[in-house]
């Protein structure tokens, strides 16, 4: 198998094909210490062209070889505490590839980039270092952090064009089992802004589906389309309320810190419902939850993405908090 259909969803543009060879080559140098010439590596894209499918990619076939720090993570934990700064760069025996995503968050943190040059330029001599950054707006480093960042080779992920997008639609709606038509794969694609914004139509298609027990018709899946995903323009204190009332849990409770079992599994809702219903991203789920990081949100969808499969009590679960997320959004009105 080529390595290139790891990534190739997303980086199917033309443009993007040397960027797809280094990625081949990454997976290379991980499964037969292959030599890469160029460390670190450098990944600029705009939002939604690819960068976050990579890293996903990187972590799902290589889970032992690759480890992955989020840069927001760093700046909004670890600025002030070095102890933690220093485990989030402690790599196992087996690591070949450090990913960072996300280091424009350090654009205004000049003492973290100091200490991230240390570990970079210490752990650079043993493993690949590669790094994200979103190049939506313009990003000024310090000139010790921009030297060692741009010591390697740095590549631009170009925004896919439609016929793109088309392919990654149909893509997307075959994994849910979708039985889309190629005119509203075409529909979906020209008023989609890129793949995140297809994943979250394609995931309320999906919903409609699993509450309706039928597919939306084309007009159907045009208000949705036309809302982003949006259907339910719930937001997370509707969410976190509705789940409360049927756990008989206040809200506090939920965003509070009290691991009882029966909390912990609202609040795992909650985390997950805010996410495929809303879209926002893990950072701004995690600031709303007691400032949770990155991996404790991931658990959380993770978890009840399993429940889901095997409860059918959550599952219908899911599908109720979402009818009366949609009930009291309504009432509110």
């Amino acid at each position: 198998m080529q390595k290139e259909t790891f990534f190739q969803d997303v980086l199917m543009n033309k443009k993007n094909a040397e960027i797809l060879q280094v990625l081949s080559e990454i997976c290379e140098y991980i499964e037969h210490d292959m030599p890469f010439l160029y460390n670190p590596l450098l990944i600029c894209g705009k939002t939604e062209t690819g960068k976050s499918h990579i890293t996903a990619m990187l972590a799902k076939y290589y889970p032992q070889n690759v480890h992955t720090i989020q840069g927001g993570d760093l700046v909004y934990q670890n600025a002030e505490d070095k102890e933690k700064l220093q485990r989030a760069f402690a790599v196992g025996k087996k690591v070949k590839v450090l990913v960072i995503d996300d280091i424009q968050r350090f654009k205004d943190e000049n003492a973290l980039q100091e200490q991230i040059v240390y570990f970079l330029d210490k752990l650079s001599q043993k493993i690949l270092i590669v790094l994200f950054q979103n190049s939506d707006n313009e990003v000024s480093f310090s000139k010790y952090f921009k030297s060692t960042i741009s010591k390697g080779i740095r590549f631009d992920l170009q925004e896919p064009d439609l016929e793109i997008k088309v392919l990654y639609t149909q893509k997307y709606s075959d994994e849910k089992e979708l039985s889309l038509t190629k005119e509203q794969c075409l529909h979906i694609a020209r008023r989609s802004s890129g793949f995140r914004n297809i994943q979250n139509i394609i995931n309320h298609i999906h919903l409609y589906k699993k509450q309706m027990n039928r597919m939306p018709t084309t007009s159907e899946i045009e208000l949705i389309t036309a809302k982003r995903g949006y259907v339910f323009t719930a937001n997370p204190d509707i969410i976190i309320a509705t789940v409360a009332e049927i756990y008989g849990f206040t809200a506090r409770q939920i965003v509070g810190k009290k691991r009882y079992p029966k909390i912990a599994e609202a609040r795992h809702l909650c985390i997950y419902l805010c996410r495929t219903l809303l879209g926002i991203t893990y950072m701004e789920i995690g600031k709303i939850f007691g400032g949770k990081d990155h991996s404790t949100i991931v658990y959380s969808i993770k978890k009840i993405e399993e429940m889901i499969v095997t409860n059918k009590v959550m599952n219908n679960l899911v599908t109720e908090v979402t009818m009366l997320c949609k009930k009291n959004l309504s009432n509110m009105k």
